[in-house]
């Protein structure tokens, strides 16, 4: 107890350390932003070989019915909460006026021929790998995901003998895994020092004079989305106390802030879930994959916001059908996105084409996200890890 304690402490003071660092120091903190680097790099290096077996195992270790119900409270679960999610960003954003949000000039620009064409086809052909050890070199997670969910279902068809040799293959292989990210969580303390350093340092906050209307909104909605929505769920559907669980996970919530990566966080979320949240791994091992690549609520929330207040600041006023089109939007744009590279932006340039917002003002939301990318991340993590925990208490 003592010993774990005293790693929070180190944690927690070397967080401040980074902040101070990069407030009165920035020159320093962007030296060592390496550290951080080789921390997100560590974890990165994870990602793709605990997908496979995690998703793997715990398909291979579950009944056919099992399956089903584990599915289907997956997709119940996200389908939920990113609707949830929307629809507080849609209803606040259409309650709070952005007349006195005027992004700072100069900042609108951008050059909106760098946005490919995206269709609903190309979507869907994303997920699936035609090589999968180019999808495994190119880091595609989608396509890894769904190649292995492929073998997964498969390896139900094998005789007992076989099956089990490939299960102890894995899960001897993931052991070895959870060694490493062990060994990688004693150096996070020392990562998100860096990270937020560099994260500091590298922020000029005058760029963002003039959208604290904006601001006052998101941060009205995640708290929310947060303190009710996923905290509701957590406590009446999972039957736990949500505020006591955030504390135990706490260290995949940090490594979500000051990476900005969902998949980045998934070993470290992985392990918190077994180690402190008292999730079975068949549970997490299925679910936490999934999520990090197609649950975003959190994104779902913010995205929305950002979209009203663009088309507010365009000049438009928005319809109730084009206010529809968005909702559809956020509550698929995560999955759209996923296996296409800047699939988000090209996303988020095809609905304000489809709404009628000018191209030239997705300026405003890459400037809008180079501070909100951290937060919201972290609230995309938050929501897989309740979600993880409340379908565990339905799986036996």
């Amino acid at each position: 107890m003592n010993k774990l304690f005293r790693y929070e402490f180190v944690s927690v003071a070397l967080g401040i350390l980074g902040v101070l660092l990069g407030l009165y120091l920035p020159e320093w903190a962007i030296s060592l932003e390496f550290i951080g680097k080789i921390f997100i790099l560590l974890l990165k290096m994870l990602i793709i070989p605990l997908v496979v077996t995690s998703i793997f195992l715990s398909l291979a270790r579950l009944r056919h019915e099992e399956i089903k119900s584990l599915g289907g409270f997956t997709i119940s679960y996200y389908l939920a909460t990113s609707a949830f999610a929307c629809t507080v960003g849609l209803v606040i954003a259409n309650s709070i006026s952005f007349a006195q949000g005027m992004p700072p000039e100069g900042t609108v620009a951008y050059d909106a021929s760098k946005l490919a064409d995206i269709s609903f086809t190309s979507v869907i052909t994303s997920f699936f790998a035609g090589n999968f050890f180019h999808a495994l070199s190119e880091g595609n997670i989608i396509q890894v995901v769904v190649f292995t969910l492929f073998v997964g279902m498969a390896s139900l068809q094998l005789p007992i003998g076989k099956r089990e040799a490939l299960v102890n293959l894995a899960d001897s292989f993931q052991d070895v895994l959870m060694i490493i990210i062990h060994w990688i969580i004693k150096f996070a303390p020392l990562g998100i020092f860096s990270l937020l350093a560099a994260i500091v340092a590298k922020t000029d906050t005058q760029l963002f004079q003039g959208l604290g209307p904006l601001f006052m909104a998101i941060s009205l909605a995640v708290i929310i989305h947060v303190g009710i929505t996923l905290s509701g769920i957590g406590y009446f559907v999972g039957g736990f106390n949500p505020y006591a669980f955030l504390f135990k996970v706490k260290r995949a919530l940090v490594v979500a802030l000051t990476t900005a990566s969902s998949t980045a966080t998934l070993p470290v979320s992985n392990q918190e879930l077994i180690d402190h949240g008292q999730v079975k791994e068949k549970t997490s091992g299925f679910i936490l994959p999934l999520g990090a690549t197609l649950n975003m609520d959190g994104s779902a929330l913010y995205q929305g916001i950002v979209l009203i207040f663009l088309a507010e600041f365009s000049g438009m006023d928005l319809s109730l059908s084009q206010q529809l089109l968005i909702f559809f939007f956020v509550m698929t744009s995560s999955i759209g996105s996923a296996g296409i590279p800047g699939g988000g932006l090209m996303m988020f340039g095809a609905v304000m084409e489809m709404v009628g917002i000018p191209l030239e003002y997705i300026g405003v939301y890459l400037l809008v996200d180079r501070f909100w990318d951290y937060p919201i991340t972290m609230v995309n993590v938050l929501g897989d890890l309740i979600g993880a925990k409340t379908i565990d208490r339905w799986i036996d």
